[in-house]
C-alpha cells in the first residue's frame, strides 16, 4: 500500500493511487496579447515570461503537476512501499472513454498547485491570491486561510499527518528559503523552518519515512545580468556573486530534507547536475528518480539521477534518448515510470516532444514507448484507478502559427489522451471543455479527476482561467 493510501486510512482498499505531479503556475505577458497571464519565474520575475507564451516561456506545475506533482512542475509522486507487491490492476477489457463536465469555479484566476487532503478536499494555491478548498461533495470552491508570503514556483507536499508543506518559490524579486505548513483542521498556515538556500522551480518528494526531499531549483537575485545573449539579457538571468552551493548560473545541485517531527531542514547529498523544473518520482523501493530539467534557461537536460534515502546520496542512472523539461513523470502500477511530453530547447528553438519513455528501475534504463498524438508540454498526467494514465492539455508549438515580434507562439490545447501500460500506446480520450495549460489535475477519492485553472493561450490572447471541470472515467 502506498503512502497516499496510508494517509487516507485505506479509504478504498487496494486502489492504486496516481502519480501526482505538481506543475508550477506558468505566467506570461506579451505586448500584442489582449490579456496578460501570470507564470512562474525561473531566475527572476521577468524570467516568468519565458514559458508558454507566444515568445517567452516561463516555467511551470505545476506539474507536477505537477499532480503533482507529484504529479507538473513540481512534483510529489506517491510510490509503493518496499514491502508491497506491485500488481497491474487493469482488466483485459478496455475501459470506455470518460467525459468532462464543468464544476464550481475558483475566485482566483490561473490557479496553481493542487493538493489532495486526507478528507478528500483539494487545496489550491494561487500565488498572491487567497488559497481555496474544493469540496467534491458540493462541487464548490471556497476560500481558506492565507499564506504568510506570496509565492510563485513553490512546492506543496502533503505530509503523513495530513498537513501540507509549502516551500520556497519566489515573491517577484528573489527566491525564498522560507516554508510554511497548512493545517486542514484549522484552515490556517503557520511558519516552519527555512531551507538553507532560497529556491524556485525545485522538486519536493514525500519519502516513505515521512521526510520531504527538496532537490535542485534555481537561485538568482545576486550579481549582474549574465551577458549570454539577447534573450538572457531580456529575461534577466543573474549570476550569483558568491555561493557555497553547486551552482552554474544559479542552477542548484544541492538538496535538503525536511523533517516534520522537528520542523527543520537539513542538508543531504547533492546531485551531479544542477537543474530546475525537473521531475521527481518516488519509486516503489523508496528511492527518488529525478529526470531532465533545465540549465541556464537555454540548455535542456537528458540526464537522470536517483536519490537513495538510506545513504543520503544521488547517483546517475540511465539518460533519456532526448532532452526535455516541463514533462510529466508518472509512477505506474508495475513500478515503471512514464515520462510523457515536455519541451526541448536548443538555443532559440523550441520543440515539444511527442515520444514517451518508460524508466525501468530494475535496469536503470529508459526505453521508448508509444507517442502522443499531440506533442505538448506542461500537461498533467494522472494515473487512474484502473492503472491507465490521463494526459490532459498543455502547450504546443505549432509550426503553422506566425511568430510574434518576440519569437514563436505557443498555444494551449484541450485534447486529452490516455496511456495504456498494457499496450504501451496512447489513445484519444476526447477533449476538456476548454483549452488549458499549466493547470492542475487531482485524482479524487471517488476516482474522478479534478482539472482546475490554467491558461488558455491563443495566438493573440492569454487568459488565466478560474474555471474547473471533472473527468469521469
Amino acid at each position: 500500500m502506498d503512502i497516499e493510501d496510508r494517509i487516507r486510512d485505506a479509504v478504498r482498499e487496494d486502489r492504486p493511487e496516481p502519480s501526482l505531479q505538481f506543475h508550477g503556475r506558468v505566467m506570461s505577458s506579451l505586448p500584442d496579447r489582449t490579456v496578460a497571464a501570470r507564470r512562474p519565474a525561473w531566475a527572476s520575475a521577468d524570467f516568468a515570461r519565458f514559458v508558454g507564451l507566444a515568445a517567452v516561456v516561463a516555467l511551470a506545475v505545476a506539474v507536477v503537476g505537477l499532480p503533482l506533482l507529484q504529479s507538473k512542475p513540481g512534483i510529489v509522486t506517491p510510490g509503493e512501499s518496499p514491502s508491497s507487491t506491485v500488481v497491474e490492476t487493469r482488466s483485459a477489457t478496455a475501459a470506455p472513454i470518460g467525459h468532462f463536465t464543468p464544476t464550481g469555479a475558483m475566485a482566483m484566476k490561473g490557479g496553481g498547485l493542487a493538493t489532495l487532503l486526507a478528507d478528500g478536499r483539494v487545496l489550491v494555491l494561487g500565488g498572491s491570491a487567497t488559497p481555496e478548498l474544493y469540496d467534491p461533495g458540493t462541487g464548490k470552491f471556497r476560500p481558506t486561510g492565507s499564506m504568510s508570503t506570496s509565492r510563485g514556483s513553490e512546492t506543496a507536499t502533503r505530509l503523513l499527518d495530513g498537513r501540507v508543506l509549502i516551500a520556497g518559490g519566489q515573491d517577484g524579486t528573489d527566491p525564498l528559503a522560507s516554508a510554511e505548513l497548512y493545517d486542514p483542521a484549522t484552515g490556517t498556515f503557520s511558519p516552519t523552518g527555512s531551507m538553507a538556500t532560497g529556491r524556485q522551480g525545485q522538486t519536493a518528494t514525500l519519502l516513505t519515512d515521512g521526510r520531504v526531499l527538496i532537490a535542485g531549483g534555481y537561485h538568482s537575485g545576486m550579481g549582474a545580468v549574465v551577458p549570454a545573449d539577447a534573450w538572457a539579457s531580456e529575461v534577466g538571468i543573474t549570476r550569483p556573486s558568491s555561493s557555497t552551493d553547486a551552482v552554474r548560473l544559479g542552477n542548484l545541485a544541492s538538496a535538503e530534507l525536511y523533517d516534520p517531527r522537528t520542523g527543520t531542514f537539513s542538508p543531504t547529498g547533492s546531485m551531479a547536475q544542477g537543474r530546475n523544473w525537473a521531475t521527481a518520482t518516488l519509486l516503489a523501493d523508496g528511492r527518488v528518480l529525478v529526470v531532465g530539467g533545465l540549465v541556464d534557461g537555454t540548455l535542456t537536460l537528458s540526464s537522470a539521477e536517483v536519490y537513495d534515502p538510506a545513504t543520503g546520496s544521488f547517483s546517475l542512472t540511465g539518460s533519456m534518448p532526448d532532452a526535455r523539461f516541463l514533462s510529466s513523470a508518472t509512477l505506474l502500477a508495475d513500478g515503471r515510470v512514464l515520462v510523457s511530453g515536455g519541451l526541448l530547447m536548443n538555443g532559440g528553438s523550441r520543440t515539444d516532444v511527442s515520444v514517451a519513455l518508460l524508466y525501468e528501475p530494475q535496469t536503470g534504463h529508459f526505453v521508448q514507448t508509444g507517442a502522443l498524438a499531440q506533442p505538448r508540454d506542461t500537461a498533467t498526467a494522472t494515473r487512474l484507478e484502473d492503472g491507465r494514465v490521463l494526459v490532459a492539455g498543455g502547450f504546443t508549438w505549432p509550426s503553422d502559427v506566425p511568430a510574434s515580434p518576440k519569437g514563436p507562439v505557443s498555444l494551449s490545447v484541450s485534447s486529452v489522451e490516455i496511456f495504456d501500460p498494457n499496450t504501451g500506446k496512447f489513445s484519444d480520450a476526447g477533449s476538456m471543455t476548454i483549452a488549458r495549460a499549466t493547470h492542475s489535475a487531482t485524482l479524487l477519492l471517488d476516482g474522478r479527476v479534478l482539472i482546475a485553472g490554467g491558461i488558455d493561450m491563443t495566438a493573440t490572447t492569454a487568459d488565466e482561467l478560474g474555471s474547473a471541470e471533472l473527468y469521469q472515467p
